[in-house]
């Protein structure tokens, strides 16, 4: 079913009826309310429904943007950072075909439909695609605190996106663009289209489905609150009760199975909150006055409770792990497996000896560091065969096996410039030549220093 919508493109080209009402100037007795702007009349629905379907346009604008949101929400959650996040979520404009899916259901307008439908599917596919490129370029794929918040979406989220989308309709119609700012910002679309490319270029599957659950609740549930609350302002009026009654039943069918996992992962949630809480108060319990918790983890898995952890103490406690293991059991009534390292309080000598030996793992890794990056600088062009590299991190030495008659003069030249590039860029290393020979070292004292390229 199609009404007709003259000046919306897309929708028709016949005479604009609003739903099965003629659209008529406004006459005496008809003038708009400056408080509603227009919304209660027949054409002031007709501006809006024009206003909405020109946002769920696929054209250019949507694909750069929809770009450009990705690549910001994508760097910002590998960074961690909710105000990138944030700003991902200002630039995106997957709002548009939402409320173009919204006001199709509630006014049975087809051409809408299938207009927000491809441009929501292409908004996707970009983001998502985006999203994968970006990560398989980055060298860090690390699960951050942002990225995991996108994978565990509960009724809250779903909550949080019924009063969005109904938010959002009315400051389309009422044309607030402000309130369409904190909607962007409370129902975030395109990060959990970015966590799904993570999941899907990292093969954290598990990140994918989460995020994709999160991104289908709120779709789903900003668009049907624009429907309800687009029947509720007289949009579609021509619509018999039986359409009404299909819409009701839609909406709740829909969102009562989205419920179902939705409810699940607040369950477990709210299980892991009530276990650790338990977990923390029977735990200082056990503990002297003195003694603290270095830290902690408690999970569930499947109906037990296990928890790890670290805790300084003056006196080893020989049945800590048996009694805490017992409270929570009573406490829970869940099986317990616990496993706390109890660490002896340290002495001030015993801070030193801990930060020298810090200060030395440091070390340690910096020169680890510094051997990948010599490494990756020297075998650059494949010039360099990595089974040619020798690295002593601890001497700071690197000795390049080579064959200089093998390599021939413009070979040998591109070798000894980036040889001498890679010892600038680590002054404190020393990186020599070595003859390739059938030993299966090179003798360190027959080694000859690079020899700088001209």
């Amino acid at each position: 079913m199609a009404g007709h919508h003259p000046g919306v493109p897309g929708l028709g080209d016949a005479p604009f009826d609003a739903g099965g009402r003629r659209s008529a100037r406004p006459g005496v007795g008809r003038e708009f309310d400056d408080d509603d702007n227009g919304v209660g009349d027949d054409h002031g629905r007709a501006l809006v429904l024009a206003s909405v379907a020109r946002d769920a346009r696929l054209n250019k604008k949507f694909l750069l943007l929809i770009t450009l949101s990705a690549t910001i929400a994508t760097l910002g959650l590998l960074q961690s950072s909710a105000a990138v996040v944030i700003g991902a979520m200002l630039v995106s404009p997957l709002l548009g075909p939402i409320m173009g899916i919204g006001f199709g259901l509630a006014t049975l307008e087809s051409n809408l439909i299938k207009r927000s439908l491809v441009t929501m599917a292409a908004g996707m596919a970009v983001a998502i695609l985006v999203a994968m490129f970006i990560i398989w370029l980055s060298p860090i794929r690390d699960v951050t605190p942002e990225l995991r918040a996108r994978t565990q979406p509960t009724l809250l989220d779903l909550g949080v996106a019924v009063v969005g989308g109904i938010a959002g309709v009315y400051a389309i119609m009422r044309k607030l663009s402000g309130v369409m700012v904190g909607v962007a910002i409370a129902t975030a679309l395109v990060p959990p289209l970015s966590t799904i490319g993570f999941g899907l270029a990292t093969g954290r599957f598990d990140f994918a489905v989460g995020a994709a659950l999160l991104f289908l609740t709120n779709t789903l549930a900003i668009a049907f609150a624009a429907t309800a609350v687009a029947r509720f302002n007289r949009f579609g009026p021509s619509l018999t009760p039986q359409h009404t009654a299909m819409q009701v039943v839609g909406i709740v069918v829909t969102l009562g199975i989205l419920s179902i996992p939705l409810a699940l992962t607040l369950n477990n949630l709210a299980g892991e909150v009530r276990a650790r809480s338990v977990v923390q108060a029977e735990l200082r319990s056990l503990l002297d006055e003195s003694d603290r918790v270095d830290s902690m983890n408690v999970r569930m898995e499947r109906d037990a409770v296990a928890v790890d952890g670290v805790v300084l103490v003056d006196r080893y406690a020989a049945k800590l792990d048996t009694e805490l293991a017992a409270r929570i059991r009573k406490a829970l009534d869940r099986d317990a497996r616990v496993s706390i390292v109890q660490l002896r309080q340290q002495t001030n000598a015993a801070v030193q000896v801990e930060e020298q030996f810090n200060r030395r793992l440091a070390t340690l890794e910096q020169r680890e560091e510094d051997a990948r990056a010599i490494l990756a600088g020297l075998t650059v062009g494949e010039l360099v065969r990595r089974d040619r590299v020798l690295i002593d991190a601890q001497a700071r030495r690197v000795v390049v096996q080579r064959d200089r008659e093998a390599e021939g003069e413009q070979v040998a030249a591109a070798v000894d410039r980036i040889m001498a590039a890679v010892q600038a860029m680590h002054p404190r290393w020393l990186v020599q030549n070595g003859d390739l020979t059938a030993a299966a070292a090179p003798d360190a004292s027959a080694s000859q220093p690079a020899r700088q390229a001209p």
